[in-house]
């Protein structure tokens, strides 16, 4: 770098580079007496379905810090203590790629009080979430969509690393 010339150390856009960016993104197994909170989506991408708590992560935001910040805004609840990374899988949402980083922790007492994201709020046993989680389901839910498929499968495959971190399955 000594040239006196300024360097572009992050790299000039070479198209033949071709690979994904993606958006950044996290989830919480908020846990509570042996179950995780889901909440059902109002509108947006997904809605009318049940999902973890969670989103997308502001520019610069740390993955922990996001994942605390929408579990606080999506349910009113804290974690105690420490956020554990359970696992991380692609996702096509809002028209473009993105990683879904998952966590888990504890979450402190206190009802949920939901966001204008959220309609409906329920404690779930992830053993009987993920037994749900069928192939057929899958295709149903789906309706053909192979993003949406995959998406489902992602998750499903994420609830086992869950369930095996947890010593459940």
């Amino acid at each position: 770098m000594g040239s006196g010339e300024p360097q572009d150390v992050l790299g000039a856009h070479d198209p033949s580079f071709d690979v994904q960016l993606f958006g950044l993104a996290t989830a919480v197994y908020a846990e509570r007496d042996g179950k995780v909170l889901m909440l059902k989506r109002a509108s947006g991408a997904m809605s009318g379905q049940w999902f973890l708590p969670g989103g997308a992560l502001d520019r610069d935001e740390l993955p922990e810090v996001g994942a605390r910040r929408e579990l606080v805004e999506e349910s009113g609840l804290d974690i105690i203590g420490e956020l554990e990374l359970v696992g991380a899988y692609p996702l096509w949402v809002y028209g473009g790629d993105a990683l879904m980083l998952s966590y888990r922790g504890q979450v402190s007492d206190g009802e949920v009080v939901l966001s204008h994201e959220h309609t409906g709020d329920r404690w779930v046993d992830p053993v009987d979430q993920r037994n749900e989680l069928s192939d057929q389901l899958i295709d149903a839910l789906s309706a053909g969509d192979p993003r949406v498929g995959d998406l489902v499968r992602h998750i499903r495959t994420d609830l086992d690393r869950y369930l095996r971190r947890i010593g459940r399955r």
